[in-house]
C-alpha cells in the first residue's frame, strides 16, 4: 500500500469511521497471520517428507 493511502487511513482513525479502518486493519493482519502459519505448516510438512523419502531424491 502506498504512504498516501497509509496517512490517509492514519487521519480516518480519528473520525466516525475509525471502526470501519480498525476493521479492514484487523482483516489485513488476520490475511497476513494466516498466511504465515500457512507456510510454516507446509514448510513442516515438506521437511518431514524430504527427511523421510531423500532417496527418491537423488
Amino acid at each position: 500500500m502506498n504512504s498516501v493511502l497509509l496517512q490517509l487511513e492514519d487521519a480516518l482513525c480519528w473520525t466516525v469511521l475509525a471502526p470501519l479502518v480498525r476493521a479492514r486493519r484487523r482483516r489485513s493482519a488476520r490475511k497476513i497471520t494466516q498466511e504465515l502459519h500457512d507456510r510454516q505448516r507446509i514448510d513442516r510438512v515438506l521437511n518431514e517428507i524430504v527427511s523421510q523419502h531423500a532417496d527418491l531424491l537423488c
